[in-house]
């Protein structure tokens, strides 16, 4: 009996070791798949996020962006545009809780940017194709200028310490400007080929694009396309890369601690950064001993003139050769003066407060256009106060500004406006460039002696003031985020 009870009992032993062997399978299983199915979870919900505050940041840029296109609507100067109006500034969103529950809610994103910026302090590209052949040439002379005063190359200008020669400051391989500008021409006036889908393909050479043949009749549809022009590189557009600051090294690799970045290899909001500091901060640039980049004096948009109560010193020299540094300089000194009195009056204290009456007062430091009709007006305008002794402006003579004068205004036709917004980890950019016209009226004027204007009767409703007559159509709109 014992001999046959011992194959039952070693049976029994052999079927629970496979029972406990299944069940540990089972098992393992059972936690892989639980495993697998809470990190889909988890993945599908930061997807899930990640659209939802990409959504979110999207339509703030678009609330900015709307912004920008109602601060430009309600302009009430129509005489002249310049740096002291109010699109010119930092816009202010009192109020505003970006949907978030309230302004104290711990949901509240960073409040969007916005940087209103006129065309018409640059210099349009077309023009070296328009007109006759002196307009023509003329126009790609300036380009020439431009194109050696941001390298760094041109013996008009007096930096701080000296920057590279001229070849060091290019690149060995870089074309010199009237190659570029030849190339450029000869893109602008090269027709759409039948056979555009065979591409001529280049080897995009120092940070160039990869070379094709024009796909529409237009001479250029984008600034970007000149990376499609033999011998227009990033490093010409942008200008070289830049070295790796403090900050910027805590948040980088040690690898990438030790290359210098290029604009191509800054995030979204350092971009919306360096385009709102080539706007705003123009001075600084302008005195930089080091080469810059030339995109943010170059436009295709403009009506052609250069404004003069906006445009930056290289601009403003670019245009005759016989501008100086000194001339240039006397000139954006002149305009600047209003901005410099109203800081020194908010650093004292002094400035007026918002509901002033007379806190707005009327901008004498901007060109007009009567300012530009005779040199004398011209004369006086930039030297406002030694107007009696000063008949002349050194650096830029009688024969500069008859020579300058069709090229330039006082008034600016085309903005852009660059919107930028930020929810979580997720930027959204949307740059826009629009065409203005029609004019406001002027806002009234305050009552004689700075007291009050009388306050006035309750507003019928069918009294509310009008749509704004300004209007402005689209030219372009671009869209980015990362």
């Amino acid at each position: 009996m014992a001999d046959m009870a011992a194959p039952v009992i070693n049976a029994r032993r052999r079927r629970r070791g496979i029972a406990l062997l299944v069940v540990l399978l089972i098992t393992v299983l059972m936690i892989v798949i639980v495993y697998s199915f809470q990190e889909n979870v988890g993945r599908e919900a930061a997807v899930a996020r990640n659209n939802l505050d990409g959504t979110k940041a999207y339509f703030l840029a678009q609330m900015a962006l709307i912004k920008g296109q109602a601060t430009l609507r309600l302009d009430e100067q129509a005489d002249y545009d310049s740096l002291n109006e109010p699109w010119a500034q930092p816009p202010r969103w009192e109020g505003e809780n970006f949907g978030a529950m309230d302004e104290s809610s711990d949901d509240k994103p960073p409040e969007p940017k916005v940087v209103i910026a006129d065309e018409e302090r640059k210099f349009n590209l077309l023009l070296t194709v328009r007109g006759d052949d002196a307009t023509k040439k003329r126009a790609q002379e300036v380009l020439v200028r431009l194109i050696n005063i941001c390298r760094r190359d041109d013996d008009r200008l007096e930096l701080e310490s000296a920057s590279d020669s001229g070849a060091e400051a290019k690149g060995e391989d870089s074309a010199d400007a009237e190659t570029l500008v030849e190339n450029l021409v000869r893109y602008l006036d090269e027709r759409p080929q039948e056979d555009s889908e065979d591409l001529e393909m280049g080897a995009g050479d120092n940070g160039s694009a990869a070379r094709m043949h024009k796909q529409t009749p237009f001479p250029m549809l984008t600034i970007g396309e000149l990376l499609q022009v033999e011998g227009w590189t990033r490093e010409l557009l942008y200008g070289p890369p830049r070295p790796i600051t403090a900050e910027e090294a805590g948040t980088l690799s040690a690898e990438g601690q030790s290359k210098p970045r290029s604009f191509y290899d800054l995030s979204e909001e350092e971009k919306f950064e360096e385009q709102r500091k080539a706007f705003e901060l123009m001075d600084e640039h302008s005195t930089d001993p080091n080469p810059i980049g030339i995109i943010p004096f170059i436009t295709i948009y403009s009506s052609g003139q250069v404004n003069i109560n906006t445009c930056p010193r290289e601009v403003l020299m670019a245009l005759d050769q016989d501008i100086t540094w000194d001339g240039a300089d006397k000139i954006v000194t002149a305009r600047e003066a209003a901005r410099k009195e109203i800081r020194d009056a908010e650093e004292e204290g002094t400035a007026a407060p918002a509901e002033d009456p007379n806190a707005n007062k009327e901008d004498t430091r901007s060109f007009r256009t009567a300012d530009l009709a005779k040199y004398e007006d011209f004369v006086k305008r930039v030297m406002l106060d030694d107007s009696e002794q000063t008949t002349t402006i050194e650096g830029f003579s009688t024969e500069v500004f008859t020579r300058v004068k069709p090229l330039l205004s006082v008034k600016s036709k085309v903005f852009t406006v660059l919107a930028q917004a930020r929810v979580g980890k997720l930027t959204r950019t949307l740059f826009a460039a629009y065409r203005r016209t029609g004019a406001n009226a002027a806002a009234p004027a305050p009552a004689p002696g700075g007291t009050p204007a009388p306050t006035p009767a309750p507003i019928d409703p069918a009294a509310l003031p009008k749509e704004p007559a300004i209007k402005l159509t689209v030219l372009l709109v671009d869209y980015s985020g990362d």
